[in-house]
């Protein structure tokens, strides 16, 4: 098992990741530290015992759970640590809930600090292309959406900041790790035999090239360049507002910070301050429209649609 979560920290520094910086910091410690020292890798953080379905009913409410650092798939991640989030498998959650007709709303359930850029821009557009439907689909950071689980709620119709949550971390990047210096003291010397001028740059056995380091920037810069188009197109605001940098620009959208909830609302990141359970209530007790949608909050969600439309 060292050897896995060895092999898991590997992958982890080789590719960009949307993820708040704090949590990415957490998860790399964890694991460096198991590699080291134990079999067992403990979750990033203090969770359930039990991991969340992804799916629960709330009469006809659809809740589906985003929570944990996001992960493609199933993985050696998941077997590390039992809470990371499978976008295949909220992907299959959503897609039941959407083509169900006793579902009048799906809630997206967020607490999650992002995570691995892969499948996160199909997601999004998922839950577009869902919400052509009429169905309102709400994201409630229930505490946390940064970085990739950001990108995914601003997809929705409505993007909800629970009173003691906080959303954000619009960024990317990777992690280079040079052991060639500890190799080096331990008397190993690494060779590869390679066929392909640039096919092993970037390995952690030597020092970052410069030509390496400006490769991957440039691969860090096409991630964040379509994180930031995406957003500014969801949530209705330019470009330049979604990269602005806040110690530069009255109106930003953090800049890579993370905001709390009325912080969060004032700049156009998020729509309200609500809790999860106040939500779901305002979507079940509101008069029932088309499929049994609650009206309550429609005519907001409404006039966001039909502005989006016009960008």
């Amino acid at each position: 098992m060292p050897h896995e979560i060895r092999r898991v920290l590997r992958a982890f520094a080789a590719q960009p990741w949307f993820i708040e910086g704090r949590s990415a910091e957490r998860i790399v410690a964890l694991l460096e530290y198991r590699a080291a020292h134990g079999p067992r890798l403990q979750p990033y953080r203090e969770e359930p015992a039990e991991p969340r379905p992804p799916r629960e009913n709330r009469g006809n409410i659809a809740v589906i759970n985003l929570q944990g650092p996001i992960v493609p798939r199933s993985s050696a991640v998941d077997d590390i640590s039992t809470h990371a989030c499978s976008l295949e498998s909220f992907g299959r959650a959503f897609d039941q809930a959407a083509s169900s007709p006793d579902v009048a709303a799906i809630v997206i359930n967020g607490d999650s600090p992002g995570g691995n850029i892969a499948l996160v821009a199909e997601t999004a557009a998922k839950i577009k292309t869902a919400r052509k439907e009429g169905r309102p689909i709400i994201a409630v950071a229930n505490t946390m959406l940064a970085s990739a689980a950001y990108w995914i709620a601003s997809a929705c119709d409505e993007l909800v900041v629970s009173p003691s949550g906080e959303v954000g971390s619009i960024g990317a990047y990777m992690l280079h790790e040079d052991i060639s210096q500890m190799l080096e003291m331990e008397g190993v010397r690494m060779t590869f035999i390679q066929e392909g001028p640039r096919k092993t740059e970037g390995n952690p056995f030597e020092p970052l090239s410069n030509e390496a380091k400006a490769a991957l920037q440039e691969t860090v810069a096409y991630h964040y360049n379509a994180f930031v188009k995406d957003v500014a197109k969801n949530r209705g605001v330019s470009e330049k507002i979604v990269r602005a940098d806040p110690e530069m620009s009255e109106k930003h959208f953090g800049g890579g910070r993370c905001y709390p909830a009325q912080t969060a609302v004032s700049l156009g990141m998020a729509d309200r301050v609500e809790s999860l359970e106040a939500v779901i209530k305002r979507l079940q007790s509101g008069p029932r429209r088309g499929r049994g949608a609650s009206a309550s909050g429609a005519s907001n969600i409404e006039m966001r649609r039909k502005r989006l439309a016009l960008i």
